[in-house]
């Protein structure tokens, strides 16, 4: 009788590593999301695709590549890919959540685990005199407190990642458009994550105090709940695509008026100076093109071509012609500068002076001097 070579459990490892892949690939080539988003996730997603390949590696007996890279390379990978996936997780939330989001020298300390880990090993496994030392050396790295960092540590992103969303969907709810496409992918992969890490806590520490076996069970579990959380977030991009797709193409068919270049034209500005979205701060081309149900490669090169400007600097000049209304009316006159450009639409105070001061030749607080004297000496011509 010939005995199979992999499990249902192998297979189900190997599946996961095969969508994690593709979810990765398809998500990265996907339009609709910013570039910096786009890297994090597809970097996160590997890497879950590394630590899952690595565990099918070490559980499957018949899989032997090389001594030195079964007993010492597979487990450094796995523990590398463990202590990175917290913190990946949360950079991609922070990047999706967070308008003109910008990777800044200190969200390198997100590292330090993953580089104290791999240096406490360099430390602890240097000199040593031979290969059995060195694998009892290894043995006694990969224990106690590796497996609780390793546990511990993602799922504590897990909840770092979790109040991200919260926040922003507290940002979204004070909105006049408060749905945003992308929120139940997040809700998704945020909640999915934290109880798929908060399974595999709990599965360590039965394992901690009730046996190898016992957690040997619940960890078997706690693989078809990657599996089930990468199929799912899998579903859900190709249903959304689908029904994006849909949309614009129920749009051209119902206002065939919108595919001539003049009555986009016409749309854009009717969404600048009627419905006024420059006044949201977190307005993108994106959001724009949401709202008026076309391609946004089409909206951006519409806005190139007629106005001769890019996307930020179209939105930006009604900004600018706002918030010059605001410093020269008397009602606003005691509001602070950084009020205003608030009101007007600017989340970025430097922000805010850089386009005004370029628009406008003089800086916000020079200009409302300026609006204050002529309107005074207007009222001394009348009297």
């Amino acid at each position: 009788m010939k005995m199979s070579l992999f499990n249902i459990h192998d297979v189900t490892l190997f599946i996961t590593v095969t969508l994690c892949l593709f979810l990765a690939t398809f998500q990265f080539f996907y339009p609709d999301k910013n570039r910096i988003a786009k890297y994090f996730l597809l970097v996160f997603l590997i890497d879950i695709a590394i630590g899952v390949g690595a565990v099918l590696l070490l559980w499957q007996p018949a899989i032997k590549i090389h001594p030195l890279i079964d007993s010492y390379a597979i487990p450094y990978l796995l523990f590398g890919s463990l202590l990175l996936k917290g913190p990946l997780l949360y950079c991609y939330v922070a990047a999706a959540t967070t308008p003109d989001y910008r990777f800044e020298s200190f969200n390198i300390f997100h590292l330090m685990p993953f580089v104290i880990y791999f240096l406490v090993l360099a430390i602890t496994s240097h000199n040593t005199g031979n290969i059995h030392a060195y694998s009892d050396k290894l043995t006694r790295i990969l224990s106690f407190y590796e497996w609780h960092s390793v546990k511990i540590i993602p799922l504590v992103y897990a909840l770092m990642a979790t109040h991200k969303l919260y926040q922003h969907r507290k940002v979204l709810t004070t909105q006049a458009s408060s749905f945003s496409p992308g929120i139940l992918w997040l809700d998704i992969l945020v909640w999915g994550t934290l109880f798929n890490w908060g399974w595999s806590l709990g599965t360590h520490i039965l394992g901690f105090y009730l046996g190898a076996s016992v957690a040997d069970k619940f960890g078997i579990l706690d693989n078809y709940i990657t599996s089930g959380l990468i199929s799912a977030l899998l579903v859900y991009s190709l249903i959304h695509t689908n029904r994006q797709l849909s949309v614009n193409m129920d749009s051209r068919t119902m206002f065939p008026e919108l595919n001539t270049e003049g009555k986009i034209v016409e749309k854009i500005i009717h969404c600048m100076e009627v419905e006024k979205l420059f006044l949201n701060p977190r307005l993108n081309i994106e959001r724009m093109a949401e709202h008026i149900n076309l391609p946004y490669r089409e909206v951006s090169a519409l806005i190139n071509k007629h106005f001769h400007v890019n996307f930020n600097e179209y939105v930006n000049f009604y900004r600018i012609n706002e918030a010059k209304k605001l410093l020269s009316d008397t009602q606003f006159i005691n509001v602070p500068i950084n009020e205003i450009y608030a009101q007007a639409g600017f989340n970025s105070k430097s922000a805010f002076h850089r386009f005004f001061s370029r628009l406008v030749g003089v800086s916000p607080t020079e200009f409302r001097k300026l609006s204050a004297a002529a309107m005074k000496t207007n009222c001394t011509a009348t009297v």
